[in-house]
């Protein structure tokens, strides 16, 4: 039976995912949701020990077809953040993707979904440590019943948290212990009034919002951090600099003052879950005009268009469930 979204039930305040879907996989196997289960003295739970992923699967109506978007390229960050870890990912990038369409398919999804790929450490060990653990593989499926974030504008704030330095978590891993401080210092945004905050490195450089990289306007250049900025090396990011490469609009990266941000003509935030997201205010100044700029709805609209193959650019970034 296929399992629409109920937007009435089982959806969070403020919150566009529907309640998960019933099949999981774990280590090698497909089990309900009810029975996968982490004990409480798991690592993972205690110290953050574990890397993560989020992958957006797009359903088109006139297909009858959902689209994993980017899977390979996500199964890749997540060896890499492995390796960064010391740990060992045994399934290989294609396998990986090929058991996340299996799960969908197994849930009979047919709607816009959100994966969450998790490798972790799940012995019930006290010390703390990286070795000699036990870990485990999952990936869970969620519906997704609206936007993650305002597709018409952002108000953002620059957070008073720093963007932690890869000196003491290393930020090309997504690492699961390395959401705290976004966490925060979205909180602080949102109690302040504010959609969304900005973080800075501590050296006081622009690096990225909460879950998204950061484009920014200044007249005819685009400008984004580098990777040496903190920031994670986002694909979505990597997209948008593809993009505007085709658009003979290069990106610029480079290490870019919180004072630009404020006589920007267009600022974006971009990742998985927001696709393109225009800011239209910067600590209460507005940016260019107050609102979304053309170049950042064009972005929008194509990645949206390539993640549902409503287009002919870049099919080589889905891949078909059914």
């Amino acid at each position: 039976m296929t399992q629409t979204v109920d937007t009435a039930q089982g959806v969070a305040k403020g919150s566009p995912f529907g309640a998960p879907f019933d099949w999981v996989y774990v280590d090698d196997d497909f089990v309900r949701a009810d029975d996968a289960r982490v004990s409480v003295h798991a690592s993972t739970l205690s110290y953050g020990t574990g890397t993560l992923e989020g992958i957006r699967a797009c359903w088109n109506d006139d297909h009858q077809q959902l689209y994993l978007f980017e899977a390979e390229a996500h199964y890749r960050r997540l060896h890499d953040s492995a390796r960064i870890l010391g740990l060992e990912l045994r399934p290989s990038v294609d396998e990986l993707v090929e058991t996340s369409a299996e799960l969908l398919r197994r849930n009979d999804a047919r709607c816009d979904t959100y994966l969450r790929p998790l490798l972790f450490l799940s012995g019930e060990v006290l010390p703390v440590r990286m070795h000699d653990i036990a870990t485990r593989l999952s990936i869970a499926a969620t519906p997704v019943a609206g936007d993650y974030a305002n597709p018409a504008g952002v108000r953002c704030a620059v957070s008073s948290w720093r963007r932690t330095p890869d000196a003491v978590m290393p930020n090309r891993a997504k690492l699961i212990g390395g959401y705290v401080g976004p966490a925060l210092a979205k909180t602080e945004a949102a109690r302040a009034g504010y959609d969304e905050a900005i973080l800075l490195t501590v050296d006081g450089y622009v690096a990225e919002g909460t879950t998204s990289n950061i484009f920014v306007r200044r007249g005819d250049t685009w400008l984004t951090p580098p990777a040496t900025d903190d920031i994670l090396e986002g694909i979505t990011r990597r997209q948008v600099l593809q993009l505007l490469a085709d658009a003979r609009k290069p990106a610029t990266q480079r290490r870019i003052h919180r004072s630009e941000l404020y006589v920007a003509d267009e600022i974006l935030l971009c990742g998985t879950a927001s696709l393109v997201v225009p800011v239209v205010e910067v600590d209460g100044r507005q940016v260019g005009d107050g609102r979304p700029g053309d170049d950042t709805l064009d972005l929008r609209r194509q990645l949206v268009e390539a993640a549902r193959r409503d287009s002919f650019g870049h099919p080589e970034w889905t891949t078909p469930v059914y």
